[in-house]
């Protein structure tokens, strides 16, 4: 496929291990990828102009999430 097809992406952690065949988000940081995942698509320059997702399962933490995410741009 490639970066040059990419029109955007969803981001969640995972509730389940990759390979599970279980689709569950979970918060940031708080499922199986952990925050280190996040921080090197936020720093990556490829997905800069990349529209971004987030759907995590707590309405409640998104402001945060989204404060978390743009904290980590540049920074890998």
């Amino acid at each position: 496929m490639g970066f040059a097809y990419l029109r955007g992406l969803h981001l969640n952690d995972g509730k389940k291990a990759l390979g599970s065949r279980v689709d569950r988000h979970a918060s940031l940081g708080e499922g199986a990828l952990g925050l280190a995942v996040f921080r090197r698509i936020m720093a990556d320059p490829r997905f800069d102009g990349i529209p971004l997702i987030l759907e995590t399962p707590d309405q409640s933490r998104w402001a945060e999430e989204i404060r978390l995410l743009k904290g980590m741009i540049g920074n890998g």
